[in-house]
């Protein structure tokens, strides 16, 4: 069935999904954004995420994709804002969970806030986020 996610860039309107790898994604898009290289452009920085999600399969012809739309079947989104003003946001797709970090700095470091569906916000970091918060 597979494990799908896709990465959103949001000035572009860019998506990367991979079919198997949603408990990844995170670590992969952390990789990736923690180079330090071009987070102000957002055409760069997205060929620099999708090379560290494709870099074990560079030659495959199945399990990632670039596209112009949200699949419906995705378990995790992971939307990625660019420039000075830059975040990311982590969204479970079942429950409706949100990681929120305000800049591409913090998401590196893994600080952020947790937004339940309810409405309720707990400060968040990746301890909290391993022992059971999020997905």
């Amino acid at each position: 069935m597979g494990s799908r996610a896709q990465v959103y860039m949001k000035d572009t309107g860019v998506y990367l999904y991979t079919h198997w790898d949603s408990g990844r994604l995170k670590g992969i898009v952390q990789k990736a954004i923690a180079r330090m290289e071009r987070w102000d452009d957002e055409e760069y920085l997205t060929r620099i995420i999708f090379s560290e999600m494709i870099k074990d399969n560079i030659e495959g012809a199945t399990g990632y994709g670039i596209g112009c739309s949200k699949h419906g079947d995705i378990e995790l989104l992971i939307t990625v804002k660019c420039d000075s003003d830059g975040y990311v946001i982590v969204k479970d797709m079942y429950t409706n969970e949100r990681e929120i970090y305000s800049s591409l700095n913090e998401f590196i470091k893994g600080s952020c806030y947790i937004e339940r569906p309810n409405g309720d916000s707990i400060p968040g970091d990746e301890e909290t986020f391993n022992d059971g918060i999020g997905w």
